[in-house]
């Protein structure tokens, strides 16, 4: 049960300001969309569990650069009024060539986290989104997995991908200055956990709003299913900028 304790928490936010305010007037305002191109500099650790066995992933930033076969890293939001809706997506994919020996490794892996929400705006400190604002938010994860793992001579490849709800708050925090700060924590009902906060700097280039930001993400998975396991922690910086439309 207590993994379901935010996404319950986060319903019972969506329905408190749901009835505190008509749906109609929580609309008003323009529409608005962004996009923003990031890189994560994620150092991979933990393991996969595969019929009876742990095959070991300790990875850094350097050995996934080095190993890079095809990345695609982007958040694309749409907001009017107090409501918006969003998807991330974080592709990664690696490819090595390594002598397998006795030790259990994966050889390469494909990392496809994707993720669709919505969020409400239920609090700001001043109008038009000013000073500290607090959304809660709710969607659903899809984690699609591939991995070619090795041990005592030997090369299996494992297929995996499965869906999961969130539930979270988004946090921001803005002023006149061109400097914001933003922040975001949602806890999935199979155990993703994803936590990540930034610091940015908005400006015009050629009358189109940019928004230069640097910060980092934290994303911890453990998924069972049969045979099958992933428990797995990315960490590190990231850098990202961002676009308004």
């Amino acid at each position: 049960m207590y993994k379901y304790c935010l996404y319950i928490l986060s319903c019972g936010l969506f329905i408190h300001h749901a009835q505190a305010e008509s749906l109609k007037d929580s609309f008003i305002g323009d529409t608005k969309a962004f996009v923003n191109i990031y890189g994560f500099a994620a150092d991979i650790d933990g393991k996969i569990g595969y019929q009876g066995m742990n095959y070991h992933l300790d990875q850094s930033f350097k050995d996934t650069l080095d190993s890079l076969d095809k990345a695609l890293m982007g958040h694309f939001e749409v907001a009017k009024g107090k409501w918006g809706v969003y998807s991330d997506i974080q592709y990664v994919k690696t490819e090595e060539e390594k002598q397998v020996y006795s030790y259990p490794i994966a050889l390469s892996t494909k990392v496809n986290l994707s993720n669709f929400g919505i969020y409400y705006r239920a609090y700001e400190q001043y109008p038009q989104g000013k000073g500290l604002v607090i959304e809660p938010t709710l969607g659903f994860i899809y984690t699609d997995l591939e991995g070619n793992l090795g041990a005592l001579g030997k090369v299996v490849a494992v297929e995996k991908d499965w869906f999961e709800y969130f539930g979270g708050a988004r946090f921001r925090y803005n002023t006149d200055s061109p400097w914001n700060i933003a922040a975001q924590y949602t806890y999935g009902t199979e155990q993703t956990q994803i936590a990540q906060a930034y610091v940015g700097y908005r400006q015009k280039i050629f009358s189109a709003p940019i928004n230069f930001r640097v910060g980092y993400r934290y994303v911890s998975q453990d998924y069972k299913s049969g045979s099958f396991k992933w428990d797995t922690e990315q960490k590190g910086p990231v850098v990202g900028i961002g676009f308004a439309f």
